[in-house]
Order: C-alpha cells, then structure tokens, then sequence
C-alpha cells in the first residue's frame, strides 16, 4: 500500500517560526510529527510514500533526506505562493493522485501526531469490513472540544451515517474526532474525489476541508469509522504543539552523554536526555522529562523545569528558570530569565531579568533587551530589536517581501550547522 502525505499547508498559525521551518518537521520530543508518521507507515509495510508540499517548502524535502532513511520517498511541490492561492487540501490531493496515479492508499495529515493508533489494525478493519474510505476517529474525553473537530457518528457496525462539522457542544451526536489519517481505495480516488473537485469549483469554492468531503459521501459510499484511544494532536497552534512536545517527552529514555560531567552538586531527576558536549553550572537542577541537546551551556543555579526542549549550541544565563518550552538552537539568555510554556526560535539573545509567558512565541534572531516582559500569545517576527524596559502584548509583524535577512531564513536550519 502506498501512503500520501499532505504537507502543503503555510503553517500561519505558528508564525513566526513557520517563517523559518515549515511545521511537520518542527522538533517534537527527540522527532518530529513527519518522522513519527514515516517510521509508523514503516512499520505496516508501506513501502512508498508521496508527500505533497508547496513550493516554499524546499526544507522539508532537505530534513527528510538528511534525517531519514527508510521508505521510498517522492515529493509533489504545488505551484502555490501564499495560503490564499493554494488549491485546497482535496484540490492538492487530486493533483497528487494524477501525477502519482490512483491506488489504494492511506493518507495522513502531516503534523499529525498520535500514541495508541495501530496502523495495521486501522488497515485490517478497512479491509473487513470492505469499505471504500475508512477515517480514524480518535475517542474524545472532553466534550467541551468537540466544536473543534469534525464529528464522526457511526451505526453499530462502525459504519459512518452522519458527519458533523465543528459542532456546537449541544448539538453534537458523538465525541469521535476525524483525523487527517484515512485509508481510501483506489476506485474512489479514480471517480469520486475528481467529481466532488468538479463539484466544489463549478460552485466557487476551494475544495479545502477534507471534513466536508467525507460528509458529502457519508450517505453514498461505504465509509467507516476506526476509533483509537490514547493521544492525537496536530501541530496547528502554539499550545497545541507545547502540549504534543509534552506528550512526546514522556516517551524518551533517560540518558546522559558519557562526556557531560555531573558535580554533586547537579540535581538531574526523571527522564532526561543530555546530548554530548553540556556544560552545566554549579547547583543547576534539571527535573525530566525534558531534553538538553548538543554542547549546551547551562549557568550556576539554573532550574530546567519538565517538558523542557533545548537544542544545541544554547547558552543559558546563571539561575534562570525554564519551564515546559521549547528553545531553538544557539539561543542566548543572560542571567535570572524566566521562560514558561514559550517558543523562542534560533539564534535569540535574552538579555537579563527578562520574563516570557505562555504561548509567547519568538522569532529568529530577535533580541529582547533587558527587563522586559514579553506577555502571553505575543509574536515577534524574525529579526526584530525590543528595547530595555519594554513589555509586549501584541503581534508585531511586518510584510516578509521587504524583509533583507530573507536569505539568512531561508538558509538556516535548526537541525544543521550553518556552512
């Protein structure tokens, strides 16, 4: 069976840091959400995969061929410039299926992210019980979130009679989410999806919401229901990727590179990975899970608090204290910085007595002068300047075509070292 993975979204909910890296290949635990789903079809026997991307997207492309070996990988690059002139999630699956050609195959969202979904049972339930499309529907314990999701409602024999698009709580008829994980055959990739394409563009509307498809079809094909319970998330939003980072952090083993020294005066607890080359300061305390990577400075009495993510190069200022955030490469803090549930990209400098809150999200190359506050949701584009004594509260973003570092964006990647 062949896979398809459709990666052609622009990521604008996680600007800035989709400025730099497209989100399927953003860090997740010691992953991410494109490896993740790669090593799982894998493991099925998948044997090939196609993943479609827009033409920005070139990173991609690059990460997987430097980062993984193992399935036969093409790549579908659609000729689109910005979110508002992309053809659509179905309008980019159609072409995909017309360059690739029609097959059974399953079809997977790429910054999706799950822990308990069984591939091969979703493969042996779709072919059981004969169905042209199977959707995996993961099993909500929060009826409060069903407004979020498309809502599947199945008849006893898992079979899909109703499908209901972000409904409101009270009217919602199940708690089944649909994922971006479907096994569809090749008849109707052949016939009905370029029909419904037709459809939707003779009407005027982009064929986009892939939810609307499967509602379109639920009384005229066979199209059934898979539920899993455990975890799914998709990298969309600021908390929503700290909370998969989080749930991908609890699956790493403790570990610590044979030349990083640990004084007895070092407190490291739970599961932590420190990679080779760290250097931490007297009295620094690290509560797991979380991970340090590549010849990381950390300063004296600096608290690393759980679900923590550093990568390589950082240099962390004396007691500073970091909690459940995720810190770029060659990031710089100087002292009695305080980081929660934040977003700091590349190759930023923190000067001291800084406080960043939950969701902050900050982009390449900024510099945020000191005692500042940067407040909960703000986004700073790449390469901006905040003064001393400043406190930030809002989005402040400028147009990326008058940008003059654009090539230094393009060219750096969190995973390499710059050339």
């Amino acid at each position: 069976m062949k896979a398809i993975i459709m990666a052609g979204g622009y990521g604008t909910r996680l600007q800035p840091l989709t400025l730099r890296t497209p989100k399927c290949v953003l860090p997740i635990g010691d992953t991410t959400a494109l490896i993740s789903i790669l090593k799982q079809l894998e493991r099925v026997g998948v044997n090939e995969a196609v993943i479609s991307l827009n033409k920005n997207q070139v990173k991609v492309k690059e990460f997987i061929d430097s980062q993984y070996t193992g399935l036969k990988i093409r790549y579908d690059f659609e000729e689109s410039k910005e979110d508002s002139d992309k053809l659509g999630a179905i309008g980019a699956l159609l072409e995909v299926v017309k360059k690739a050609g029609a097959d059974d195959c399953i079809i997977v969202g790429a910054d999706n992210y799950t822990q308990g979904l069984d591939y091969k049972k979703l493969m042996e339930h779709h072919k059981n019980k004969k169905a042209d499309v199977t959707i995996a529907l993961f099993e909500l314990t929060d009826i409060t979130k069903v407004s979020r999701f498309g809502i599947g409602v199945l008849n006893k024999d898992s079979r899909i009679i109703q499908f209901q698009e972000k409904p409101k709580v009270e009217e919602s008829l199940s708690m089944l989410a649909s994922t971006f994980i479907y096994i569809v055959n090749k008849e109707f990739l052949k016939k009905e999806l370029p029909e419904y394409v037709k459809k939707e563009r003779l009407e005027g509307r982009k064929p986009d919401n892939i939810g609307d498809l499967w509602a379109y079809y639920s009384d005229k094909l066979r199209i059934y229901g898979y539920k899993f319970s455990g975890y799914w998330g998709d990298v969309g939003k600021p908390d929503y990727y700290v909370e998969i980072n989080h749930k991908a952090l609890d699956m790493i083993e403790r570990h610590t590179d044979k030349s990083v020294k640990l004084g007895n005066n070092i407190k490291v607890s739970g599961k932590v990975i420190i990679r080779k080359g760290c250097v931490l300061g007297d009295d620094v305390i690290i509560i797991g899970p979380c991970i340090i990577g590549e010849n990381t400075m950390i300063g004296q009495g600096t608290i690393i608090n759980p679900y923590t993510t550093i990568l390589r190069d950082a240099e962390i200022g004396k007691n500073n204290n970091i909690s459940g955030s995720i810190i770029f490469e060659n990031v710089k803090t100087k002292d009695n910085v305080k980081i929660t549930r934040a977003l700091i990209d590349g190759d930023c400098i923190i000067l001291e007595n800084n406080r960043v809150e939950e969701q902050a999200m900050i982009g390449y190359s900024c510099l945020i002068g000191a005692n500042s506050q940067i407040l909960y949701n703000t986004r700073l584009w790449p390469f901006l300047n905040v003064d001393n004594n400043s406190i930030i509260n809002s989005k402040i973003y400028y147009n990326m075509d008058y940008m003059i570092q654009e090539p230094v964006i393009k060219k750096s990647k969190y995973w390499e070292k710059q050339r």
